[in-house]
């Protein structure tokens, strides 16, 4: 399992969240996201989203586990990716 923790550059939101599936979509890992003492499951936040409260300062905590491809190095490359995603695209919206 592969954990990050980061402060969000802006607020979530629906097409965000659609954006961030995605991007989650593209590996086998399963990818949490965590705010607000609230947990969604990346292939779901576009209907959930809200739950987080996801606000620019917001702490994020993001972990992924049980990629196939092979799985240390597939969830690895899932959290950078899907980290790097989050903050690029909070950052747009702000």
């Amino acid at each position: 399992m592969y954990f990050e923790e980061f402060v969000s550059a802006g607020s979530l939101t629906t097409e965000t969240a659609e954006e961030l599936a995605v991007v989650a979509g593209r590996y086998s890992s399963r990818l949490t996201i965590t705010s607000d003492g609230r947990s969604v499951h990346a292939p779901v936040l576009p209907v959930c989203w809200d739950v987080l409260r996801v606000q620019a300062g917001s702490l994020i905590a993001v972990t992924a586990e049980a990629g196939r491809c092979p799985p240390v190095d597939e969830d690895e490359r899932a959290l950078r990716d899907f980290v790097t995603s989050f903050q690029q695209l909070t950052a747009r919206r702000e």
